[in-house]
């Protein structure tokens, strides 16, 4: 469906029925509880629907999913998007106030959560007006799967256009009081298209999702797998041995995941036992990636290719992604702007700048979000002449190929020159006995800051702070070369598995 202006909506409700009709017996999810068949999973969001409306959800009205990764979530989102309520995606991981502010700001009709998390939801409520639930795995009339069976009412479905709202999925990783993006169809259109256009997905794809589906790669794949009507096997937990035993029992050929499950199926050290020979194509996303972990991993699966995006869930997500057929020369990269979007490096005064100097990464389309809920001055500050200023640093290559540089919050100043945590980072990745790195600033009387790096060694290689020194400075310029150096066991990370990167936190061990 297109509005006024052309731009095209997607529906993934209409998808599902379609991808249903088309192939009913196929096997649509496979999870840890269950495996579903498109004819099954469109019966079960048909009647879930029924229950929606019978119980007073009207189009427009918000739903919440508050579930860890399992088949309840894309069932809890296709029936959501099938009546027109807005799916507000909540992070599995809230707790306490946390999730009493999400809660809040949310203003839900309706609550999904899984029955491990209820506990925390019903703590939280003695301190908010409640609001409807219903339990996944759960028993009595909250009960999630007892909305299986049809609902005695027909469905009365009303047209939705393509600009209105979808979606919400409130950020992760940040302090201070919560935001909801808000994205549209139109919005929702950009991910599926995307992968088929970049040659990344097709329907014979069998993809993997390892990464929280509480986040926003949970409604993306759902779009995708109905648009595409390829295989979703779901994984419960980040586990490297459970994803090569998947992998090889079901076949799987792409799947994406943030350097940290990298790092992990490269210290499972039968990697090599395992048949990964479906495996296609592997996405490292979330952050930058240093290109000693893309090597390493090349090295160790050479059959895969291993690109690199980059994106937000302001937008939808993707801004710019590697080709697979260019993994190998463009490796380091997060790719070129991908099609229908627009990507800009600039200055501090949003000027555009020039090939190879480091700016803040700017992208305009139709992937970028309608807006923060209800926080229209937090929506200006991001969004200016339809400009969304990613607070990313980046650099364009003289061929068109952005590379991530980090977070401009993240820049250090040190005696009055600018480093880059990732440029650092990536040297010390070099060293041979370094599984993980960070890079962070450490307040400093004269010099402003001073640069920390906190570091995990190898398993059975244990690191001299001296001589990760000593290696570091015959390879960096004096400025870059850290002051401080701290080993630690693990690095500590938000939700969606990006590290902490902050001084109090990593010198605390």
């Amino acid at each position: 469906m297109a509005n006024d202006s052309g731009e095209i909506g997607f529906f993934a409700a209409e998808a599902l029925e379609k991808a249903a009709a088309r192939q009913p017996q196929k096997k649509a999810i496979i999870a840890k509880e269950e495996e579903l068949t498109f004819g099954v999973l469109d019966q079960r969001v048909q009647a879930l629907a029924g229950h929606l409306q019978k119980e007073g959800i009207k189009q427009g009205d918000r739903v919440g999913i508050l579930l860890p990764n399992s088949v309840a979530i894309p069932l809890s989102y296709y029936a959501t998007q099938k009546i027109g309520a807005v799916t507000v995606i909540l992070d599995a991981r809230l707790r306490g106030k946390e999730l009493q502010g999400v809660l809040g700001d949310a203003d839900l009709k309706l609550l999904i959560v899984h029955n491990q998390l209820f506990p925390e939801v019903q703590e939280v409520f003695h301190s908010m007006p409640s609001i409807p639930v219903w339990v996944a795995n759960g028993e009595g009339d909250r009960s999630f799967e007892k909305r299986f069976t049809e609902a005695p009412s027909m469905l009365s479905l009303s047209p939705v256009k393509p600009e209105e709202d979808a979606l919400i999925l409130y950020t992760s990783g940040t302090t201070g009081e919560p935001k909801g993006v808000v994205l549209s169809y139109i919005n929702l259109a950009q991910y599926p298209r995307v992968m088929s256009d970049m040659g990344v997905t097709n329907t014979s794809t069998i993809r993997g999702c390892i990464l929280p589906m509480s986040h926003i790669v949970g409604p993306m794949v759902c779009n995708e797998l109905v648009e595409k009507g390829y295989t979703l096997v779901i994984f419960d937990q980040i586990n490297p041995v459970t994803l090569l035993e998947g992998i090889q029992k079901y076949r799987i050929s792409v799947f994406e995941g943030v350097p940290i499950v990298f790092q992990l199926l490269l210290g499972v050290r039968n990697l090599a036992d395992y048949d990964t020979s479906s495996m296609k194509i592997a996405a490292m996303m979330g952050t930058t990636v240093p290109v000693p972990l893309l090597r390493a991993f090349r090295a160790a699966q050479p059959h895969i290719q291993v690109i690199q995006g980059f994106g937000l869930t302001e937008t939808s997500p993707l801004i710019t992604l590697v080709e697979p057929d260019r993994a190998i020369d463009k490796m380091g990269s997060i790719g070129r702007a991908v099609p229908g979007v627009e990507v800009r490096i600039v200055d501090e005064n949003g000027n555009e700048i020039p090939a190879g100097e480091p700016g803040e990464i700017i992208t305009r389309g139709p992937h970028v979000m309608k807006g923060y809920f209800r926080k229209p001055e937090a929506t200006a500050a991001r969004v200016r002449d339809r400009w969304l200023y990613t607070g990313d640093v980046g650099k364009l290559g003289a061929d068109g190929y952005y590379f991530h540089l980090g977070r401009r919050d993240d820049m250090i100043i040190t005696g009055g020159l600018n480093v880059y945590p990732a440029e650092v980072e990536n040297m010390i990745y070099q060293h041979a006995k370094v599984q993980e790195a960070i890079v962070f600033a450490i307040p400093d009387a004269k010099r402003g800051h001073v640069i920390g790096a906190a570091v995990v060694a190898r398993q059975g290689e244990p690191i001299v702070e001296k001589d990760l020194l000593s290696y570091l400075r015959i390879n960096l310029a004096n400025f870059k070369v850290p002051q401080k150096i701290v080993v630690l066991e693990s690095l500590p990370r938000t939700s969606s598995g990006k590290v902490i990167r902050d001084a109090d936190v990593l010198l605390a061990g």
